[in-house]
């Protein structure tokens, strides 16, 4: 029980007027100091009377703009390395992680009463929300194909004739000089169950004779050929081109390889062709080196230059939350 004369939390003193507080003497007594300052509560929630300059308890401006930034450059990078060497599981575990030590990060700022750290924690959770997308997004259309052709083989002055059974492993081949895409000898094939009417398209890899016949590799594409329509499926038009991708594993393991080997087999038949045991499907291109490089730069481009453009973003954030903490 308190002492006769001494009610706390804003009464009276056994000396010093009412609503003022004190400082216990020497002797017993309380020595006025003033009235009680003004509170500095969080913003978002009641607590204990924090002092405005203590600094341990405020985020600067160097942690408001670096610290998202750095984990946005962090799960980019992630991305960069582990999309290339198809490490899928890395693409999700690691944000995942990252968004659970945030999110307990915020969790415990906010029971503290510390609404910087509660700022400054949403915006390290949107950099990595954001990172993860634009890293998902590369991932699909960048890596995963850059994978793809990194795990199989690339031959160089692939002669035509060659048995395709001899270069089962390949992801890339560029052929000798004078090979050619036999487009007046190309053929499409409409699935007649698709809604779309899809088109499947082959034309023969030759080596520019007119007599060559054995066909062991074919130019192939989707809805680039028809009646009225050339064979335009990749660099088919492009004369300097003589080299090719293998069409993905989906491709040559699903029910579209039928409807690919039904062209094909329209093709033997219009023009007299001949085919081996075993053929490859390829998507025609200038230069398979060169477009498998541009994969990865093109990647790495894409996660510098959104670093960069993100690192004003957070910058200019920044600048506008700040004095708003500041002055909290």
């Amino acid at each position: 029980m308190p002492e006769p004369g001494v009610v706390y939390r804003g009464a009276k003193y056994n000396h010093g007027p009412e609503g003022q507080y004190g400082t216990m003497g020497s002797m017993g007594t309380y020595d006025i100091e003033g009235t009680r300052p003004p509170s500095d509560k969080s913003l978002l929630r009641r607590g204990d009377p924090v002092d405005s300059d203590n600094e341990e308890t405020k985020v600067n401006m160097c942690e408001l703009v670096l610290v998202p930034w750095v984990l946005l450059a962090l799960v980019l990078g992630c991305y960069l390395i582990a999309g290339a060497n198809g490490q899928i599981a890395v693409l999700w575990i690691m944000p995942l992680v990252l968004t659970m030590l945030i999110l307990a990060y915020v969790r415990t700022s906010y029971r503290r009463g510390d609404s910087d750290e509660v700022v400054l924690g949403f915006l390290a959770l949107t950099a990595v929300v954001i990172g993860a997308a634009v890293g998902l997004f590369a991932n699909f259309f960048m890596l995963q194909e850059l994978h793809r052709i990194n795990q199989g083989a690339s031959y160089f002055n692939v002669l035509p004739s060659e048995l395709a059974s001899a270069h089962g492993d390949a992801s890339s081949m560029v052929f000798v000089n004078g090979t050619r895409l036999n487009l007046a000898e190309s053929f499409g094939f409409t699935d007649a169950n698709s809604q779309l009417s899809t088109v499947y398209c082959v034309a023969p890899v030759t080596n520019g004779e007119p007599s060559f016949k054995h066909i062991q590799y074919w130019a192939a594409g989707i809805d680039c050929c028809g009646q009225t329509k050339p064979f335009t499926c990749g660099d088919a038009q492009n004369p300097t081109a003589q080299g090719g991708l293998r069409l993905s594993p989906f491709v040559e393991d699903s029910s579209t390889k039928k409807l690919f080997e039904q062209a094909i087999k329209g093709s033997l038949d219009k023009f007299g062709l001949v085919a081996g045991n075993e053929y490859i499907l390829l998507s025609w291109t200038e230069n398979p080196i060169q477009y498998r490089d541009n994969l990865w730069y093109g990647s790495w481009k894409l996660f510098s230059v959104f670093a960069g453009v993100y690192l004003i973003i957070s910058a200019m954030v920044g600048f506008v939350i700040f004095p708003i903490l500041k002055g909290s």
